[in-house]
């Protein structure tokens, strides 16, 4: 089953990121056009390295977005760099394909002469990231010419950039690469020119879903909690194999549109005020516009409807009981039941009494399905326990990220960049 076309992942990623800040719309996608200019320059014929440097450009600042480091980055002279490239350099490591390839993250605002440490190929690609970065928001923040940023360049040639970086700068300057920065089209074609395998699509996807979870211990197992619940219910009701795998994956694009809420909202230790309310609503809608001509219809549909309740009462279409399938109904079941057994910023986990008498509640107001919690019911305990066993490598790997930041934050914090 295609959950995502090869050519609309990078589309998913850009329409996240650019979510978060507005300050950082399509500066991921503007890197990556000039480190694939500065590539062409070089004649790079290795598929594996235009692929891998493509992405860390997209995601090299993704880090930031759990830091909350964006006011910073928007600086064309940066002080403290560490904590946003320490936290995306684990998450991609972590999360992704990268694997090794992830540490070019954790340096790409090091310093070329602080690097002398380091092997050749991680030295040249961070410099090239660097020095990608660095022309990007020369152009975007410091609004300044072409010929200026050359100078710049020019007074940090050994020291703060390295030769070959600023060589292949010039080179690509042949491209016209520091006036296509204006140019949307641009940054569609370089989008465009990464493609992805199944497994690799997949991986960016849960990459994406991880940003927004990982934001908090008590959040970070939720989307895995709906995905485990929906998948194992839908196969409780015997329902066909390929329905129980469009849950599954509806379940995991289910809150994507939660990269554009704001963090105190989404981790607001208490009920939230009605104008909070209408902003967190507002992530269903985000969602839509990030999936929107990318994923499987059935499959982006069940995602959107999560929310959605069999009285018209739900949101963000108020539709009705036979406007809902059978799988968007029970998508919506998962997440409450997740949402209740799990715990969250504003609450602790409930116990399996009140949860269910929660849930019977709402059938009976007509909200939920009945059908559906009664399968739920039946086999609570089992369903439960595998979701707890699912979640537990995502905590794990919290716990994991968590350590290992602290204890690089402690290496690199007097390190010169």
């Amino acid at each position: 089953m295609e959950i995502i076309h090869s050519s609309k992942v990078m589309t998913v990623i850009r329409r996240g990121l650019n979510l978060i800040d507005k300050r950082l719309i399509d500066h991921g996608a503007k890197v990556m056009l000039v480190v694939q200019d500065m590539l062409r320059a070089d004649n790079c014929q290795d598929a594996l390295t235009w692929k891998n440097l493509s992405i860390l450009a997209l995601l090299h600042d993704v880090g930031a977005y759990r830091t909350e480091d964006i006011n910073n980055l928007v600086k064309f002279e940066i002080g403290n760099v560490w904590e946003h490239s320490i936290y995306g350099y684990l998450f991609l490591r972590e999360f992704t394909s990268l694997k090794e390839w992830a540490e070019v993250a954790l340096y790409h605002h090091a310093d070329y002469s602080s690097m002398a440490d380091q092997p050749e190929w991680l030295r040249l690609n961070a410099q090239i990231l660097h020095t990608a970065d660095r022309a990007v928001v020369w152009h975007d923040e410091v609004k300044r010419s072409e010929e200026e940023l050359e100078k710049h360049f020019a007074k940090g040639i050994g020291r703060s950039f390295s030769p070959k970086a600023i060589e292949l700068w010039q080179k690509c300057q042949k491209f016209g690469t520091f006036s296509k920065l204006d140019d949307p089209k641009y940054l569609d074609t370089s989008l465009d020119s990464c493609l992805f395998d199944e497994h690799d699509s997949l991986d960016y996807l849960t990459m994406m879903i991880h940003t927004i979870d990982f934001r908090s211990r008590v959040t970070v197992t939720h989307t895995v909690g709906v995905m485990e619940i929906g998948f194992r219910l839908a196969r409780k009701m015997e329902l066909p194999e390929h329905v129980c795998q469009q849950i599954y994956y509806g379940a995991m694009l289910h809150d994507l549109g939660k990269i554009g809420i704001p963090v105190s909202i989404l981790e607001m230790p208490g009920r939230l005020s009605p104008e909070e309310m209408n902003i967190m609503r507002q992530h269903v809608v985000l969602s839509g516009q990030i999936l929107d001509g990318c994923v499987d219809e059935t499959i982006a549909r069940i995602a959107l409807r999560h929310h959605e309740k069999l009285d018209g009462a739900g949101y963000p279409l108020g539709l009705t009981g036979d406007e809902l399938t059978l799988p968007e109904r029970l998508l919506a079941v998962a997440d409450i039941a997740s949402a209740l057994c799990m715990s969250r910023s504003y609450k602790e986990a409930y116990p399996k009494e009140r949860c269910l008498a929660i849930l019977w509640d709402m059938c009976q107001k007509g909200q939920i399905d009945k059908e559906i919690v009664s399968v739920l019911d039946s086999c609570f305990d089992e369903i439960m326990e595998q979701s707890n066993e699912a979640c537990q490598p995502v905590r794990d790997a919290y716990d994991r990220i968590s350590r290992e930041y602290q204890s690089l934050l402690k290496k690199y914090a007097d390190r010169t960049i």
